[in-house]
């Protein structure tokens, strides 16, 4: 059975980015992605251009920490059924 990832809390992330005074755009030049990244991260639930969930998570990982964010505070874990 695959392993479900765990649901990236978007609005947290663009909170804390927006307190940071960072637009879509500094931010990715920051974490080394690029703006739709951020953009797809912020807005959306798809990984379209991320090619993969479990990619999506890791670049929400990288872009947490550098908002001094800990991965509890934007990444939910899955429920068990």
């Amino acid at each position: 059975m695959p392993l479900t990832p765990p649901t990236i809390l978007r609005v947290v992330l663009k909170k804390a980015r927006e307190e940071k005074g960072l637009t879509q755009e500094e931010l990715a030049d920051i974490v080394c992605l690029r703006k739709w990244h951020i953009h797809e991260m912020e807005e959306t639930e798809t990984f379209i251009t991320f090619y993969s969930m479990t990619i999506k998570v890791h670049a929400a990982k990288r872009i947490g920490a550098h908002l001094g964010l800990k991965e509890s505070e934007f990444l939910e874990p899955v429920k068990k059924s």
